[in-house]
């Protein structure tokens, strides 16, 4: 059985799936929830400049609304594009960039790739449970789908070829299951409910971002991260408070 969500933990592996050893593409910054509609989600891969993403795709492990856990709440195939110049590629909705924070809009850094992977807030991230977001390649299920059936933590089915990153979003109070050795969260129950809004992938590991900021959001942009395998994906578990040091590149 995996760890309990409420532990923080070093390195990347998930489920009973074999995790890539050299993960060349990598979730970087994952924004789940703001103040107001949620209109402005996307997640941030990073990996080899113009490297294709063929047979990737990013799934959200969650409950419904009569299963605890295990459950794929999303099921986005990524095969389409590509990483850009800078090796990164933001997924956004339809309507991403519709929010203001203190005079500010989210844009996508030009260097980068990025496409609407669906419309409207099709996205729909959950952000009032515990989640795990799988970047996986060659998916073979679909949305909806339980894949641990007895809800202990490990996976029951792979339905997958490689599993090349993970992340858990962690829920203040939670007792559900994560399916990722690298957790961020939780954070003290605020207007977030205690789920994570927006996090991001740096030297130290992960971060948590604002609620009503985008102070810490630059999708298609940031600095170095760890190097495949190192110990050094570790959640924070505080908010991050005033610029992150994220230099557009």
């Amino acid at each position: 059985m995996l760890a309990a969500a409420t532990a923080a933990h070093a390195g990347v592996s998930s489920g009973d799936g074999a995790s890539s050893p050299s993960r060349t593409i990598r979730l970087t910054e994952l924004r789940v929830d703001q103040q107001g509609a949620d209109s402005d989600e996307y997640f941030e891969l990073l990996g080899t400049p113009g490297g294709s993403l063929a047979g990737v795709w990013l799934l959200a492990i969650g409950d419904s609304g009569t299963d605890p856990s295990g459950v794929v709440e999303a099921a986005i195939d990524l095969s389409s594009w590509t990483l850009g110049s800078n090796g990164r590629f933001v997924g956004h909705e339809a309507s991403f960039g519709s929010t203001t924070f203190g005079g500010t809009m989210l844009t996508v850094d030009p260097k980068a790739s990025h496409a609407v992977v669906g419309s409207g807030d099709s996205i729909n991230f959950e952000n009032s449970d515990t989640v795990t977001y799988l970047l996986v390649r060659a998916f073979r299920g679909s949305v909806g789908i339980d894949l641990d059936g007895s809800n202990d933590g490990t996976f029951d089915a792979v339905p997958w070829s490689e599993l090349i990153d993970s992340v858990a979003f962690v829920r203040s109070g939670s007792s559900e299951p994560t399916y990722s050795d690298v957790t961020v969260g939780s954070i003290p129950l605020t207007a977030t409910g205690g789920m994570p809004p927006h996090a991001w992938l740096g030297p130290k590991g992960w971060t948590i971002g604002e609620y009503g900021s985008w102070s810490a959001d630059t999708p298609g942009s940031g600095p170095d991260v760890p190097a495949p395998g190192a110990a050094a994906s570790l959640a924070c578990a505080a908010m991050a408070t005033g610029r992150r040091g994220r230099l557009r590149s």
